[in-house]
């Protein structure tokens, strides 16, 4: 079966958690992309403040994720009182049912103000499943193959950009996306992509 993107054009706008931020600024694109984006994307101050943790130890994604806010290609967030009771409820409990700080914001602020989340980890979509059954989930390949980024791009700086994704932030890829993904950047360059090993 042939994947295509959950992201259309009536889509609601999405909420970006720090590790699709990550990966859209590898691509080198980000500001292009999100502009491609149906209506205006999120962050919360949950996931700025994680991002900006990094700055710490030489990681460039601070000062970038900074320069996408100044220029209003993201919009930051705060969690209202309903979402910050669901924030508090996804970040307590056992760690295999409880997600970090930056996850639970965006699933929370994504869900109480009927958006997308935009987020890649695994046990953060189950736990979504779980808890917020109408809450719709994208991932940082949905962005990618959403076909408005596609156009804006064109094939080649798509399948840079797509490897730069992989290689360079480790981009999660789930088994439905592989098909796509070898596509864009070749089969000659699996091996040069950590997170698809």
């Amino acid at each position: 079966m042939t994947f295509s993107s959950c992201l259309v054009e009536q889509s609601p706008p999405l909420v970006l958690d720090a590790s699709v931020i990550i990966n859209l600024l590898a691509t080198g694109h980000a500001g292009v992309i999100l502009q491609t984006l149906p209506g205006r994307s999120y962050v919360t101050e949950n996931v700025v403040s994680e991002i900006n943790g990094g700055a710490g130890s030489g990681r460039p994604e601070s000062k970038q994720l900074i320069e996408l806010i100044e220029r209003r290609s993201l919009e930051v967030v705060d969690l209202d009182e309903l979402a910050l009771d669901s924030f508090i409820g996804i970040v307590s409990g056992s760690a295999s049912e409880s997600l970090g700080d930056g996850e639970a914001a965006t699933l929370a602020f994504a869900h109480h103000r009927g958006l997308v989340a935009a987020i890649d980890e695994r046990k953060a979509t189950r736990i979504a499943a779980e808890r917020f059954t109408s809450l719709r989930i994208a991932t940082t390949v949905d962005i990618l193959a959403y076909p408005s980024v596609r156009r804006a791009l064109g094939q080649e700086k798509l399948s840079t950009a797509v490897f730069d994704a992989l290689r360079l932030a480790r981009m999660q890829v789930w088994a439905t996306q592989c098909d796509w993904v070898v596509e864009q950047i070749g089969v000659a360059n699996l091996m040069l992509c950590p997170s698809l090993r």
